[in-house]
Parts: C-alpha cells; structure tokens; sequence
C-alpha cells in the first residue's frame, strides 16, 4: 500500500510515495531489516528556499534512515494497525529539541513519565507523538501542524514534559529572583 509522506532532514524535505507494507509510517520506519527508504516521485526541497526554488524531481530516491529527524504521513494513517490498535496508555505533553526543529505534541506512553528513563525502554527509533507541531528554529515562519508526527530519537536532543508559560514575565522574573 503506497501512502504519500514528507521526511525532514537537516536542510531539506523530501515528499514523496512509500510502500508501507501495510505498516503505520512509525512501524515501516522501525523496521530494522532496512537502513533505507525508497520514496518514489520525489520532490526534495531546501527548507529555506521551500516555495521560492523549484523542487529537484526524482521518479524514485533513496534516503537513509539515519538521517530522518522527523517524518509524517500526508493523510490520516488509517491503516488497519492503526485502526485496531488500542492499548491502554498515559498521554504527556512534550517539547523535543531536534537538530534546527522544535517539535511539541503528546506522547503515549504505557508507564509514567520518568524524564530520566524516558525512551529507553523502547527499542524503536521512530517515536509517533500526536497533535503535534514541528518548529523550524532558524526560520520560526515555518511551522508545521499534524495530527501525528514520528521523530527519530536517535537525533533527538532534548525531551522533558512541555509547560507552556502563561506569563512570560512572571516566569523571567522568578528566574531573576533564583539568580539565573
């Protein structure tokens, strides 16, 4: 089953068609007998010059999933895993520092949220967070909005539990008063 997805690396987006082999995009990207994906009608942009530059094309690429930061799917992923998959998880909102992307959305998680043991017991690379929005830090104009988004942890460089802050002064003052 061909499902049209967008992948982000450091400079560029590649958007494009995968085989999902009936896997949601977070299962097909963890499977561990490829290091590669095959995207087929390729579009590659660079993330500065998205709009302002023509896409290079290519009938059919391959790009190493090493150098994925995040991807997502272009529709709703209603693949029959995805349908049917009902388990019984604790949802945390949390900000993740990737290279050049701040990505903030909700986690499911099967226990609580130690932020020192988060992820670790997880074998896979490729974690989905839901309502999620993708910042692109050195163009903050470009921000993203998906109803899922799957990072890899292995680029990540930060997690911790997102508290948004109501009153930005209130909080820069009561970091002035514990003298930072």
């Amino acid at each position: 089953m061909y499902i049209e997805a967008e992948f982000y690396s450091y400079d560029h987006v590649i958007r494009g068609y995968i085989d999902t082999t009936q896997e949601r995009l977070s299962d097909f990207l963890n499977l561990k007998n490829d290091t590669y994906v095959l995207i087929r009608e390729a579009q590659i942009n660079r993330l500065l010059g998205k709009g302002k530059t023509s896409p290079i094309m290519m009938p059919e690429a391959r790009m190493e999933k090493h150098s994925i930061l995040f991807a997502y799917p272009i529709e709703r992923d209603i693949t029959t895993k995805s349908i049917y998959r009902r388990a019984t998880r604790l949802i945390y909102t949390v900000a993740v520092l990737m290279p050049s992307f701040e990505l903030i959305g909700s986690i499911h998680l099967t226990e609580k949220l130690d932020i020192r043991r988060v992820l670790l017991s997880r074998p896979e690379d490729f974690i989905p967070i839901t309502d999620a929005t993708a910042v692109y830090s050195l163009y903050p104009a470009i921000s993203i909005w998906r109803s899922a988004i799957v990072f890899n942890k292995n680029k990540m460089i930060l997690i911790g539990e997102h508290a948004p802050v109501e009153h930005p002064f209130e909080a820069s003052q009561a970091g002035e008063s514990a003298g930072l």
